[in-house]
């Protein structure tokens, strides 16, 4: 039990460690960051964007993911193209930082072997009762951990990540609408559009500024909008972006099109919550099968139960 113990606080206090730590290199980076693109100080819109917009101009890895590396390619990782694969599902997920795929390659090629030869040492160790079911129970978490623990959390950042742009996707596009419609540029509407809804939707905001600031510093900007679409990987995002390319490309209406495609939106949306409410009686079935009706059925027979009890213990009485 203290060993078990003992690897949890590990676990929670290294955990710890690296959050705080990369937070302070986050907020680091995002001061220069502020400070580089706006001397006088001010943040210029910037105060509500994530911080996928920081990393996305700072790719220079830390010293402690330097380390990692430098393990990694003494064990005969062939660290640049598995970084390279790696990039685009971190970039879906919504990690932008450099140091990202560095640390998932660490966990899945060295600590991942540490974890299964602490599980099985701890399975095999002497134990009864409880203290052995206590053991599996452990090892076999540990074992979960080391073989899926990095694939099954970069796939739930980037589902729940797709789920909040999906989300806020509709509302982004009625109010770049309005923006373009008043006479306001692209980058211009951009801007815009994240300082009104940056609270609501820091994701948004973070995809939008990173694109902004792209489409301020690269000079292809079709390359800069295609990286939106590659780096959401969704079809509302590309729908979008291969509108504006026709924009940019061939000079038609953006006002035009970006009606069509939020009255497109408008009704998905609206189609999705048709759906959602005509799944209700359906899973409403459960929890009347299961809860209402043993109450229902007390109510109705109760009486009679009472009263045949009460017979009976007369009878058997006399």
């Amino acid at each position: 039990m203290q060993f078990t113990l003992a690897i949890l606080v590990a676990i929670i206090v290294f955990c710890g460690y690296m959050f705080v730590d990369q937070k302070r290199r986050d907020t680091k980076r995002r001061e220069s960051l502020r400070a580089r693109i706006s001397p006088d100080g001010t943040s210029r819109g910037m105060d509500m964007a994530d911080d996928s917009l920081t990393n996305s101009v700072d790719g220079e890895l830390s010293p402690r993911a330097k380390s990692m590396q430098g393990l990694l390619r003494a064990m005969g990782v062939n660290v640049d193209e598995a970084t390279r694969k790696l990039e685009r599902k971190f970039a879906q997920a919504g990690i932008l930082s450099a140091d990202g795929p560095i640390y998932y390659l660490f966990f899945q090629r060295v600590v991942s072997i540490i974890l299964v030869l602490l599980a099985i040492v701890y399975m095999t160790g002497e134990a009864e009762g409880t203290q052995k079911i206590l053991r599996y129970a452990v090892g076999g978490f540990m074992l979960f951990a080391a073989f899926f623990g990095p694939g099954v959390y970069l796939r739930n950042k980037i589902d729940h990540r797709k789920k909040k742009l999906e989300r806020a996707f509709p509302d982004t596009l009625d109010l770049l609408l309005i923006c373009v419609e008043s006479g306001l540029a692209l980058d211009a509407a951009l801007n815009r559009v994240c300082n009104e809804l940056g609270r609501a939707y820091p994701e948004m905001t973070g995809e939008l500024n990173r694109t902004r600031l792209e489409l301020a510093l690269i000079n292809d900007r079709v390359r800069a909008l295609l990286n939106l679409g590659e780096r959401t990987d969704m079809v509302a995002f590309r729908s979008l972006v291969a509108a504006l390319i026709q924009s940019e490309r061939f000079g038609t209406s953006l006002t035009d099109t970006l009606r069509v495609l939020s009255e497109d939106f408008r009704l998905l949306r609206l189609s999705i919550a048709e759906g959602k409410a005509a799944r209700l009686p359906v899973l409403l079935t459960v929890p009347l099968i299961f809860l209402l009706m043993p109450a229902f059925m007390l109510i109705v027979l109760g009486p009679a139960i009472v009263s045949f009890a009460r017979r009976g213990g007369a009878v058997t009485g006399g």
